[in-house]
């Protein structure tokens, strides 16, 4: 895979994923204390970024470096409904993320039965 199709894809996913944070390219800019410029030039792919500003996005945007470095045209992992979830529980400590997951179970079966 050719370095710009590697900075296209990284930029599609950083718009993504700053997109579904809910941040504007100044909020997130700010956030990861990049410039917009710069910012704008990693979504359109046209530069790469360090490994010190790659983490300082995920940082702001509360994600995996491993989301911004997805490659390819797959359907991606996780739909924006899992993004959701998991920023809510983000400060949740485990053993009670076990129990919010039982209570969505139910939820679901609820929903599946109701609908």
């Amino acid at each position: 895979m050719d370095k710009k199709t590697i900075q296209k894809s990284f930029g599609e996913n950083l718009r993504k994923y700053r997109n579904m944070s809910g941040k504007s390219q100044e909020e997130l800019a700010f956030s990861a204390e990049i410039s917009t410029v710069h910012l704008g030039a990693l979504e359109r792919g046209e530069k790469c970024p360090t490994i010190e500003t790659l983490l300082k996005l995920c940082t702001a945007m509360r994600i995996s470096p491993t989301r911004l470095l997805e490659l390819g045209d797959y359907e991606y992992e996780s739909s924006e409904a899992v993004f959701i979830i998991n920023r809510a529980l983000k400060d949740i400590p485990d053993k009670d993320k076990v129990q919010l997951a039982l209570v969505f179970e139910q939820l679901v079966k609820v929903y599946q039965r109701d609908f």
